[in-house]
C-alpha cells in the first residue's frame, strides 16, 4: 500500500512538472517574416523576441518565408499563425485582386503597423540606367516568385508606361541578389525596407550605385490611383555616393493574423508592443517612428477587435 501512495504522488509530480498542470498554460505561435538579411526578417525576428520575453503565457518563434503573400497562403494553410505583411498585399488579398483574384482572403485581421517600406531601384551608376524606360533591355531583379516587390514592380512599370516583359528578371531574394549585381550578373534590382536599407547601405560601400527617382508625375499618379502607396524622400547622403534627395514609395507593414484568433491574444500583443514602445523602437531603425497613433492607419485590413479594444481604452485615456 506504502509502495502504491509513493507511485501515485511520483505520478502527480510528474503530471505538474512536465504538463503544467496547475499552472497558466504557454501558447506558442509561429510568426512568418520573408528572406534572411531583409527588414521583415529582422523586424519579425526582433518583435517575436521581444514579445516572447515580455509575455510569460505566449511564446512566438519567427520563420523565414518568402515575404508577404506567401505568409498569407501560409496562414491559409494553417501553417503560420501570425504574419508580417505589407499594405498593398494585405490590401490585395482582402479584396481578391491579383494573386487573389476570386479568392479574397477577408479573415485577415491586423494587429498592428511595424515599419514602414521603401522602395529602392538600385542601378550601377555607369549603367546609364536613369529613367523606367533605360531598364528595357536590361537584366534585374524584383522579387522571388509571389513576392510583393513584383507586384509594387508592375505597379511602377504600368504607371511608367514600360513593358516589364522586356527586361529580364533573376527571381531571387535580396542577399542572392546583391551577389549577382555585385558579380556583374544583374544590371538592377529592387529592395524594399526601412530607410536606410541595410543591402543597399553595405552594396554603396562597394559598388559605385544610384537609385531611381520614383517620383514627380509618376508618383502622383500612382498615390491618386492606389490606396496603399505613400509619398517618402530619402535625404541626399544617406547612401554613399548618392548625395541627392531620392523621391520614392512607401508601403506601411503590419502584424496580422486570422480572425480567429482569441482577443485576449490580440489585445495582449498590441499592449506589450505599445506600453514598451521606447524598448521597441530600439529594436530596429525600421520600429523608431512607431506609435499608437500610427498603429493602425492605412494597414489595408481591418483591425483583429482584440487590438481594436487595446487602442479604444488608449485613446479614451
Amino acid at each position: 500500500m506504502k509502495r502504491i501512495t509513493i507511485l501515485i504522488i511520483s505520478l502527480v509530480i510528474f503530471l505538474i512538472s512536465f504538463t503544467g498542470i496547475g499552472f497558466s498554460q504557454e501558447h506558442m505561435f509561429v510568426l512568418g517574416t520573408a528572406g534572411a538579411g531583409g527588414t521583415f526578417n529582422y523586424i519579425g525576428s526582433a518583435l517575436a523576441n521581444f514579445i516572447s520575453e515580455k509575455l510569460e503565457d505566449i511564446n512566438i518563434r519567427a520563420i523565414t518565408t518568402g515575404g508577404s503573400n506567401v505568409n498569407i497562403r501560409l496562414l491559409s494553410e494553417g501553417e503560420i499563425d501570425f504574419g508580417l505583411a505589407n499594405s498593398l498585399s494585405l490590401y490585395l488579398a482582402a479584396q481578391g485582386e491579383k494573386l487573389w483574384e476570386g479568392k479574397p482572403q477577408d479573415n485577415l485581421r491586423a494587429i498592428t503597423r511595424t515599419h514602414a517600406a521603401s522602395i529602392h531601384y538600385v542601378v550601377k551608376k555607369d549603367s546609364g540606367i536613369k529613367t523606367f524606360e533605360d531598364l528595357i533591355g536590361t537584366r534585374g531583379n524584383t522579387d522571388v516568385v509571389g513576392g510583393t516587390t513584383r507586384l509594387i514592380h508592375q505597379d511602377v512599370c504600368k504607371f511608367a508606361g514600360v513593358d516589364m516583359n522586356k527586361m529580364a528578371q533573376t527571381n531571387v531574394n535580396y542577399v542572392q541578389a546583391l551577389d549577382l549585381f555585385r558579380d556583374g550578373h544583374i544590371d538592377w534590382f529592387l529592395a524594399s525596407g526601412s530607410v536606410p536599407e541595410a543591402n543597399v547601405t553595405e552594396i554603396a560601400f562597394t559598388r559605385d550605385i544610384d537609385i531611381l527617382d520614383v517620383g514627380g508625375e509618376l508618383r502622383d499618379k500612382m498615390l491618386e490611383a492606389v490606396p496603399y502607396y505613400f509619398s517618402r524622400t530619402i535625404p541626399a547622403g544617406t547612401y554613399e555616393g548618392i548625395d541627392r534627395d531620392v523621391e520614392t514609395i512607401d508601403t506601411v507593414a503590419a502584424i496580422w493574423c486570422d480572425a480567429s484568433m482569441s482577443d485576449e491574444i490580440a489585445y495582449k500583443i498590441a499592449k506589450v508592443i505599445h506600453e514598451n514602445i521606447d524598448e521597441v523602437r530600439k529594436l530596429h531603425v525600421g520600429l523608431s517612428d512607431l506609435s499608437v497613433e500610427n498603429a493602425a492607419g492605412g494597414l489595408g485590413i481591418p483591425l483583429h477587435p482584440g487590438a481594436e479594444k487595446y487602442y479604444k481604452e488608449v485613446a479614451g485615456k
